[in-house]
């Protein structure tokens, strides 16, 4: 796994058990085993692993957004009690429960919410399981490397409007010139996208393919040297910073 910057912000083993001693609940040892390492952050652009919340799932628990029949893991007055541990970009929680064993899934676009049993996943990796989770429902494979960005307070960003009429060619190839002149650390590209990783960036610049005329850098303080760089690359090919 591609870590994005160095700068992440780890959680203390003791802070988490704490928690749990609070919540009455245990929180799965792969997931501890993660926030001690590398701390909160988002997983392949996709998913936000995050701290355990007690308190963000309170309001939901008066809403009838899911159903709460036999075949339902908790019912709708235990929402109210989950601690959340994640979500996706698209609004879906990752919880757990003092009386569940195992990791419940609360969806945004269904009404079923789903259990993850803990038999055999406390020692499995648990980008793995995230693996799983993002197979099952986008009903595609994790096919493109994986990579973890850190949240941190030194992030920053920059976005710059490419003009592909002056230029006379479109974002893809400003893409491969931009790789050729910073040989970046991870390439991630498809039909829509091209994420070039840098180390010294603490970052990565990303192409918007599906939007044509859209680029961005995102680095941390303290790397300006590489991001006047990049700036200067990027308007030298007909890219207007949007400051």
């Amino acid at each position: 796994m591609y870590i994005v910057s160095n700068n992440g912000s780890p959680i203390s083993a003791e802070k988490l058990r704490q928690l749990e001693q609070e919540q009455r609940l245990t929180l799965p040892e792969a997931y501890v085993r993660f926030l001690v390492v590398h701390g909160p952050g988002t997983y392949r652009g996709w998913f936000n692993i995050e701290a355990p919340d007690p308190h963000v799932l309170k309001s939901f628990a008066e809403e009838e957004f899911w159903e709460h029949d036999a075949a339902s893991p908790i019912t709708q007055q235990q929402i109210a009690e989950c601690v959340s541990i994640g979500t996706t970009i698209d609004g879906d929680f990752l919880a757990v429960h003092p009386a569940v064993k195992g990791i419940i899934w609360l969806p945004r676009h269904s009404e079923i919410i789903e259990l993850y049993a803990e038999d055999g996943m406390e020692h499995e990796d648990y980008t793995a399981f995230l693996n799983q989770i993002y197979g099952e429902k986008l009903a595609q494979q994790a096919a493109a490397p994986a990579y973890f960005e850190p949240w941190t307070q030194m992030r920053k960003h920059q976005f710059f409007h490419f003009d592909p009429d002056k230029a006379g060619f479109e974002l893809p190839e400003l893409a491969r010139e931009c790789k050729k002149s910073f040989e970046p650390n991870l390439q991630i590209e498809n039909a829509h996208t091209c994420l070039l990783f840098l180390q010294g960036l603490g970052g990565y610049i990303r192409f918007n393919y599906a939007y044509r005329l859209e680029v961005a850098i995102f680095y941390e303080e303290g790397q300006e040297p590489l991001l006047q760089q990049i700036t200067a690359f990027l308007e030298n090919h007909n890219c207007k910073s949007l400051i």
